[in-house]
This record gives C-alpha cells, structure tokens and sequence, in this order.
C-alpha cells in the first residue's frame, strides 16, 4: 500500500480524516464526544507524519450522530466514492470503532481498501493496517471487541427499557398532546394549555358528538394541534387522540402508567363507548363515488357478512382506491359490526371464488341455473369492472362470505333462473372450489 514506513522516494499521500459521532456519546474518552475533537486529533496526527507527505485533503467525512451498526451513513459513502475515484490515498481515524462496529462491515471495508490500495490508520494506538501481520490482526481484534461492546450497550439499553416499563414509565415515542417531555427525567408532564383542548374533545364526544363534527367544532374554534397549528382537525386525529390510553394514565399495553392523567377514566369510557355503538351502525353511505372503470372492487357493497348479516365495507392497505393502486396494494373486504367474529378477508381470495371465470364445478347448480351462469361466463371478459358488478347483483339475490368455512353462500335471484330451478338456491363455494 502506498505511503509506508519502507518508501525510499518522497511523495505526497492524500489522507481523508474520517469521524462519527454514536447516537448516543460513548463515555470514558473525551475524544469521542464530537467529531471535531476527533478531526482535531487525527490533523494533528497527520502533521506529525508531514515528513512521509502526508497531508489531509479539505473535504469533511463527518457522520454527526450515526451508528456505527451500518455502513449506510452520509460521510462514509462520500468517502467510499472518493476512494472508487481515486482521490484519498489513505483513511485516518481517530479509533476503529468510529470507522465501524460490525465484523461483517470491517471486511467489506478492508476488501474496498486493499482494492484500491488505502491504507488505514487508527490515531488511537498508530496502528497502521498495512504494517504487517500482528497489525492486521490487532484491527481485526479491535473489530471484534467494537462489535462485542456494540451488542452490549444494545442489551444495557434493552435491559433499561425493560425496567422503565415495568415501572410504568414511558421510554420513548413521540409525545402526544397534553404533555411534554421533562429533559431530565424523558418522563411525561403536563401542558396546561394543551390539556384542555384534550379535555374539550373527550367531553365533546361523551356528550354524544361523532369525531366528524368534533373536528369540524375543533377547527371553528381554532384549536391550535400538538404543532401548534390550527384548521387541522380531521375525524382520523380526533379518533387518534379520545383512544390514545395515555390520557387516563395507561401505557399502550393498559397497564398504569407513571405519569398524571389528563382524563377522568369514566369520561373517557363514556366516550369510548358511544364511539364503538356508532361503528355498529349500518355503513354509511360513500360521500364520494369511486368511477365504474377505477374501482378495483368487484364486490362492492353487494358482499354481505353470513354472521350479521351486514354489508361488509372495503379497505385498502394503502393509496387510493384505483385501478393503477389496486395491483400493489392490500385489499380487504370487512365486517365492521361490533361482536361479530368475521373480521377481514382478503378481497382476492373472496373475488376468486365468486369470479363466474372459476366456476368449473356447475354441475351442483339445477340446469337451469347452470344456463344462466355459462351465459354470465361467456360475457365476462367483455364486461367493464362496474358492468360486472351490476351482472352479479342482477344474477344473485345474496352472495355472502362464511369466514367459520371460509366459504362464499351465493343465491340466485328468481327471475334469474329458469322455471325447472326455484330461484331459492343456496350454493356453497369453498376457496379450494376456485
């Protein structure tokens, strides 16, 4: 590697200064507690060497508060690509550590040095890399103990956390409102003034008021959110917040929490209670519709609960609800009435039993019926998604989900069945009939 203590020829080695700053500081070594210290370190160092050529090119590869568990931090890919361009000759850290914590990472960098022949040096010692086999084999040692101390400070923090836990303390998150955290103790405490917009809202929805008008109450008074922003409120924040345990002195788990709550629990209950009755209700009508050609649900609102007897509501796991995001994203079709155990089915497994393209067990259904659905088959692929649907409520009275059998009940419609098939037939499809 270029640059050793054997070169008989003078010339300059440009020398790249690495430094990284842990998450949180490392103790014992004032050297540690900011990357500048550690730049001034190793400039000092490279001075010292200023009779080999060495020098310290201008650009910074700092990384201010990254982990050394990764290698993906902004300061040491700057200096990779560096090294792949054949600007820095060699890497100078204050201490090994800095550089990585990971055994698996300290091979792929040493692979990405010896490649494009850099050498290493750690200040903290004057180990350098290429000085021969003892060197080598401290900086592997040194690895190892960065990453056995790395695991250990992960246990001592994950054995903290336990115990803030079990003694109901809160150990991070964000911090909802009504509190801030206390800098000494991280611990909760309240703000005053943002307790009593939280008051408003859960008294708000006691007295009966759904999260929509909560909202649309909350932004005609003005009621500033944790960012102090006003004309936010949306029927999702109000939800968030009136079920939010912390309110009522609870951690997430339910279990008592050590910070004061803002909340009388038999208020909040009260709240509680009158938001589950409302889910209960029938779903409510969609205030905006969802165009025939865009809407990936071939079942909507035509597919019933078999339990309750209810019209299962559609969800997506993300985006909107469109032809383009319906390919990527999780669909679901659900039984939002309060005690009933169906749950959620995904919408493929649902709209592959019902699909009239997959019916190739016809034989159970009378000839009449077997009539009807080979002509339903037949034009299947040239129906639009919206035509579709309206071909399966026109031929089907009922189509409903059994999620105890995982089956679907189909009944066609009277009218659409022959004189020789009452109309009246119930038809169970299991996933396997697909």
């Amino acid at each position: 590697m270029s640059g050793t203590a054997d070169d008989k020829t003078f010339f300059s080695v440009r020398c790249a200064v690495y430094t990284r700053q842990s998450v949180a500081r490392d103790g014992g070594d004032p050297a540690l507690a900011s990357c500048k210290v550690q730049r001034a370190k190793c400039a000092e160092f490279i001075r010292s060497m200023a009779w080999r050529g060495w020098y310290a090119v201008p650009d910074r590869f700092d990384d201010e508060g990254a982990s050394g568990a990764t290698t993906k931090r902004p300061g040491l890919k700057k200096l990779l690509r560096q090294i792949e361009d054949g600007e820095v000759q060699r890497v100078i850290v204050y201490r090994l550590d800095r550089l990585t914590r990971k055994l698996a990472d300290w091979a792929k960098l040493v692979d990405v040095f010896e490649r494009h022949d850099v050498g290493l040096t750690v200040v903290h010692g004057a180990i350098d890399a290429e000085a021969g086999s003892l060197q080598r084999f401290q900086l592997n040692v040194l690895a190892s103990f960065a990453e056995m101390e790395r695991d250990m400070i992960a246990e001592r923090l994950a054995d903290a956390r336990r115990a803030r836990n079990a003694r109901g303390e809160r150990s991070s998150g964000r911090v909802p409102l009504g509190y801030a955290s206390d800098p000494r103790t991280k611990q909760l405490v309240i703000v005053p003034d943002e307790a009593r917009t939280v008051l408003w809202l859960f008294k708000a929805a006691a007295s009966g008021k759904s999260p929509s008008e909560i909202a649309l109450a909350a932004n005609k008074r003005r009621l500033p959110n944790k960012s102090g922003k006003t004309g936010t409120w949306t029927p999702r924040t109000v939800l968030r917040i009136l079920q939010n345990p912390v309110y009522v002195a609870r951690r997430p788990d339910g279990t008592p929490a050590a910070h004061a709550g803002i909340m009388a629990s038999e208020v909040a209950e009260k709240a509680a209670s009158l938001i589950e009755n409302r889910r209960s209700r029938e779903p409510a009508k969609r205030t905006t519709k969802v165009h025939e050609l865009k809407d990936p649900f071939l079942l909507r609102g035509i597919l019933i609960c078999d339990e309750c007897e209810k019209t299962m509501t559609t969800a997506m796991g993300r985006g909107k609800v469109t032809a383009r995001s319906a390919a990527k994203a999780a669909r679901y079709y659900r039984c939002r009435t309060l005690g009933c155990g169906t749950g959620q089915v995904a919408a493929a497994t649902v709209e592959s039993i019902v699909d009239p393209k997959l019916r190739a067990h016809r034989s159970m259904f009378l000839p009449g019926v077997r009539e009807k659905l080979r002509e339903l088959h037949e034009r299947w692929p040239l129906l639009w998604p919206g035509l579709r649907r309206r071909a399966l409520e026109a031929s089907f009275e009922r189509i409903a989900w059994r999620a105890r059998t995982s089956q679907v009940i189909v009944r066609l419609r009277p009218e659409a069945a022959n004189d020789d098939s009452e109309g009246d037939e119930g038809t169970e499809l299991g996933a396997a009939d697909g």
